[in-house]
């Protein structure tokens, strides 16, 4: 935008006295200082009020975006730290065959201890909702002197296969035999991976089933 200064005769102004022409010099300072403010000061001022505005939002949104990417490294590193941990515990648990092994094997160990083995009775194997391991629970009583049944307890407590101990309860001490000897009755379970299904294959649209094929009549 042009803007065009109103002319002003020099000679009138000799003229003019002192205050006056101070007075008047104030006056044009002042006009040209407003002009430069209305056509350049104050149009660059709101131009910068939104540029800070812009940045101060983009600084925001940055800020924003740092704590979700932290939160995400945060649950990254934690879900490879659960994998490790689950793959670790896969490590531990046989397969099933195995697993039917290993309680026999536990059974073997309590009788190498001294105890007697009065029950020993197998549940119905059952896969864990998470279809990530089966139980295979076992009802046990045993007989037998208290130290021998505690270190019984370590043993399969140090066994590197997942096996729990669960529902212990300790009958009333005996002497049988010169010894005191207690029944002890517990829950044995034992942790497998379950066993692979094969998959099955989809039919395929539009195919005809196979018929099996037809005996061949009888001579006669």
């Amino acid at each position: 935008m042009n803007m065009e200064l109103p002319s002003v005769n020099l000679d009138s102004l000799r003229n003019v006295p002192a205050p006056q022409k101070l007075a008047l010099l104030f006056l044009l300072v002042g006009g040209l200082v407003a002009t430069f403010y209305f056509y350049s000061a104050e149009p660059k001022a709101a131009e910068i009020a939104a540029l800070e505005a812009e940045n101060g939002r983009l600084e925001s949104e940055v800020q924003t975006l740092s704590i979700k990417v932290k939160h995400l490294d945060e649950i990254i590193a934690a879900s490879k730290q659960l994998e490790i941990e689950l793959a670790k515990k896969k490590e531990r648990l046989p397969p099933e065959e195995e697993a039917i092994t290993l309680l026999k094997q536990v059974s073997d160990l309590g009788v190498r201890l001294g105890l007697d083995i009065r029950l020993w009775k197998p549940g119905a194997p059952a896969e864990d909702p998470s279809k990530l391991f089966v139980k295979m629970p076992v009802n046990v009583e045993v007989s037998g002197v208290y130290h021998t049944a505690a270190l019984f307890f370590d043993r399969i407590n140090r066994l590197p296969r997942i096996i729990t101990v669960s529902g212990l309860k300790m009958g009333s001490p005996k002497v049988d035999q010169g010894r005191i000897v207690s029944q002890t009755t517990f829950d044995l379970v034992a942790y497998a991976a379950p066993q692979e299904k094969p998959a099955v294959a989809a039919p395929v649209a539009g195919a005809k089933p196979v018929q099996p094929a037809q005996p061949a009549p009888a001579g006669k």
